[in-house]
């Protein structure tokens, strides 16, 4: 039996509009699906399991936030991006199925950094068949709210749960800058 392959499911206006995301997930070997609307969406993941799915919080005045609890406990980490100005913030929400809602949001670089940690673990979770995590990176994982508190502002009430590793965080801190 071989290994599968991690999948991702992008949210967006259009395809075209996740492209960024798109070649970053693919070049790290995840298989990519788009949804442009909510029922799309819903559809979607009532057809198919995911490990990531990139979505943003409203769509054509629709709220994605009950995406958390369809995909809570199945495992799927979820990020919603929120508009602001001329960038995003990125709103951790599910983390390996658990809820992280809450959690501080991140700048796009920062993002890059916890989105290649992200991929890292799930890339680690399909080679054992989805066991407990106790990957090298989780080993010497930087929590997203050291990060936070680096910025120096309030931690959410449940740090543990969302890790990013150091190695990840300077590996992406060289990319400056993430469409959204």
């Amino acid at each position: 039996m071989g290994t599968r392959i991690p999948k991702a499911l992008l949210i967006g206006e259009n395809a075209q509009g996740s492209s960024y995301l798109a070649k970053r997930l693919q070049v790290r070997g995840l298989e990519c699906s788009f949804a442009t609307s909510y029922q799309e969406a819903c559809s979607v993941l009532s057809a198919q399991s995911f490990d990531l799915v990139l979505s943003p919080m409203r769509l054509r005045e629709v709220s994605f936030f009950s995406l958390i609890d369809l995909l809570e406990e199945s495992g799927a980490t979820l990020f919603y991006s929120h508009a602001v100005e001329e960038s995003c913030w990125w709103l951790p929400a599910l983390r390996h199925g658990e809820r992280c809602f809450g959690s501080s949001a991140l700048r796009p670089s920062e993002f890059v950094s916890v989105l290649d940690e992200t991929i890292v673990e799930i890339q680690f979770d399909v080679r054992v068949g989805g066991n407990v995590r106790q990957s090298p990176v989780h080993q010497s994982a930087l929590s997203v709210f050291e990060v936070a508190s680096s910025r120096q502002e309030t931690l959410p009430a449940e740090p543990a749960r969302a890790k990013t590793s150091a190695l990840a965080k300077q590996n992406g801190m060289a990319l400056k800058k993430l469409a959204c």
